[in-house]
């Protein structure tokens, strides 16, 4: 009798365990499917780290009276084994911003109820202020389906009041009525002035798995390239408008004044046609400078309107320099600068005789031998052949040598007056000899004039030993080119010949042009603007010819800046690399650079002997003129004494 009840209360134990532990399996099985999809997501975005919301009570009141929001832990275990998991539960542990750090690897973040109000309260909240709606963390948000509203609604109602930016990667999985499959929606918006974007993703279930549309098969930059007409706030410095200009208006010329603020103006130009890639207008605030860290650790200029929140990126690019990058994020370089010394080389380093130059002093000094020895070999000759043929010639020295001045001047004397081979031999020799070295002489000297003139100031050691004037255009990052570098000839031409005292060398670009077109000035500048400055200033053709660039120091890169963490990081770089791959950058560059002539036509055209390269010859004339008549006066003079001579 004791043994039936005994088995009768045991199947009465068993019956209740099994009514009562129905729900919980059941809900062990649906934790398991949301896992899988949550593996699945994790694959998708090729993610190894992970953050689990965990959640006690069931309601979004957070009364545990419905389906537990905290899984068993025999549903994390395949996700422990296979990637790092952390736990985080709302309103017990420490605060969800604590989870994050600097350099943190990018994370998945799943919710297992993303309406539930401690959710809201302790993760959303927090997340929507510390901005980590953003492409750091991928959200994977699960929820219910209701059959009284749609599910774009749905979602709009639980996160449309909190910050995000375009960057957000957010993913909600709503669960069919079925209950066997998971709509996936993609949630963003662009900025919060546009209301909360709601896409239809794709679907997840046990039998297909995760299964996306094929336009969210490619990047989500590309995706989410129509920004709906957002206008978008700009920086950008002007330091040189001219005055009567509206500053818009000056800022998007193409046309004039392209020696003005041409950084600014040119890549203008590129985000003017950003603005029709995405969609987008800009708003362009203005300012005089690119930024300067004050006193106080704020900044000037753009940099101050990008760190204060007045602008979302700057549109003018900015150097590289270490003290920005502990405050702004850099985009990929917009502008190649390019900073020379430029100068009208001089023509000659040295006054030079073109007559004597194509042969050296040496060589002359050799030929002048030879013509003596070969005047005092004819002397000889000469004596022998009077002994031997008698007086047919005359035999002072004077005879010998005018002839033979007149064989070096292919003239020569008369065949019958010298009758020995060896005479003849001598004045053969002498006269092809002098023919070779006229052919070559006077071939090397017109050669030299059709010919670039060698140059001798070609390198910033030889620029700083010339006697040339040397200065600078008085902006900023020349103070930094000069002020930075370590090589002491850099440092000595910067101390020594730009500053030195009791001469105004830092000057404006219009100041510096002009001193170059007059000579003898080397100006230190961006290339580009001083080209276009001189051009303006109307230089010659043949004074551009004469222009030297120096260079010390590699061109320099800039790029737009934004804040750390900017929504726009991503697609302002993908927007300039696009520019770059399609040629549309390079295009946008050769409109804005100098085409320089072609100096070799026109010196091929322009060559002519000037005064400059006669004036020796000129000058040996009339010293000879002058000697002759030196002479005479002396002669005149002895004839007149012998003549009042008494006899």
């Amino acid at each position: 009798m004791i043994k039936l009840q005994v088995k009768v209360i045991s199947w009465v134990f068993i019956i209740l365990t099994g009514f009562l532990c129905t729900p919980q399996i059941e809900s062990i099985n649906t934790n398991f499917l949301e896992l899988a999809a949550f593996e699945d997501f994790l694959r998708s975005q090729h993610l190894q780290q992970s953050l689990v919301v965990r959640i006690k009570g069931g309601d979004g009141d957070g009364v545990g009276n419905g389906e537990n929001g905290d899984w068993q832990i025999e549903c994390h275990q395949k996700l422990l084994a296979n990637y790092r998991v952390q736990f985080y539960q709302p309103g017990i542990s420490h605060n969800f911003e604590d989870l994050m750090y600097y350099g943190a690897p990018r994370t998945a973040v799943l919710v297992p109820k993303f309406e539930h109000r401690l959710v809201k309260r302790w993760v959303y909240t927090v997340a929507s202020e510390a901005g980590y709606f953003n492409n750091s963390l991928a959200w994977f948000m699960l929820g219910f389906s209701r059959v009284s509203q749609p599910d774009e609604a749905q979602i709009v109602e639980h996160l449309g009041g909190y910050k995000m930016g375009i960057d957000a990667d957010i993913t909600v999985a709503l669960k069919a009525t079925d209950n066997t499959s998971w709509r996936l929606y993609d949630v963003y918006r662009i900025n919060q002035q546009v209301p909360l974007l709601v896409l239809r993703k794709g679907m997840w279930s046990p039998s297909q798995r995760y299964k996306l549309m094929d336009n969210f098969r490619s990047s989500w930059i590309l995706r989410r390239r129509n920004f709906l007409n957002v206008t978008l706030r700009g920086s950008t410095a002007l330091t040189e408008k001219p005055s009567g200009f509206d500053d818009m208006e000056y800022l998007a010329d193409d046309k004039q004044f392209l020696q003005l603020d041409p950084m600014q103006r040119k890549t203008y130009q590129l985000f003017r046609l950003v603005e029709r890639l995405y969609n987008l207008s800009l708003a362009i605030s203005f300012t005089d400078s690119w930024g300067q860290q004050l006193a106080n650790g704020s900044w000037s200029g753009v940099m101050g309107q990008i760190t204060n929140g007045e602008a979302d990126f700057a549109v003018c690019p900015l150097r590289f320099v270490p003290d920005r990058q502990l405050y702004v994020q850099y985009s990929p370089f917009l502008h190649t600068q390019s900073i020379h010394f430029l100068f009208r080389h001089p023509r000659h380093s040295q006054i030079r005789n073109i007559f004597f130059e194509p042969l050296s002093t040496e060589v002359w000094w050799c030929v002048l031998a030879l013509c003596t020895c070969s005047t005092l070999l004819l002397l000889l000759h000469i004596l022998h052949e009077g002994r031997q043929h008698g007086n047919l010639v005359e035999r002072r020295v004077a005879f010998v040598w005018f002839t033979m001045l007149e064989t070096y001047l292919l003239q020569g004397p008369a065949t019958e007056l010298f009758r020995l081979m060896s005479t003849r031999v001598l004045i053969s020799t002498s006269c092809i000899f002098s023919f070779m070295l006229m052919q070559f002489y006077g071939a090397f000297i017109v050669g030299s004039l059709l010919s670039d003139g060698p140059r001798s100031i070609v390198n910033l050691q030889a620029l700083y030993e010339s006697n040339l004037d040397l200065g600078m255009e008085d902006i900023a990052y020349n103070f930094a080119v000069f002020g930075n570098n370590s090589r002491q000839l850099v440092r000595d031409v910067y101390l020594k010949k730009i500053c030195r005292s009791g001469e105004h060398n830092i000057i404006t670009l219009k100041q510096g042009a002009e001193r170059v077109i007059k000579g003898r000035f080397a100006f230190h500048a961006a290339i580009d603007r001083l080209y276009r400055q001189l051009l303006e200033l109307r230089i010659e053709e043949h004074e551009i010819c004469e222009l030297q660039e120096i260079m010390f120091n590699p061109p320099y890169e800039a790029a737009s800046v934004m804040l750390k963490g900017s929504p726009w990081r991503e697609h302002l770089a993908h927007a300039i690399l696009h520019l770059r791959a399609t040629g549309l950058k390079q295009f946008n560059d050769r409109l804005w650079s100098v085409s320089k002539p072609d100096c070799s036509l026109f010196k091929a055209s322009q060559v002519e002997v000037d005064l400059e390269h006669f004036a020796p010859a000129l000058f040996a004339l009339v010293l000879a003129m002058m000697a002759s008549a030196l002479v005479f006066l002396l002669e005149l003079l002895h004839y007149l004494l012998t003549a009042f001579r008494p006899r």
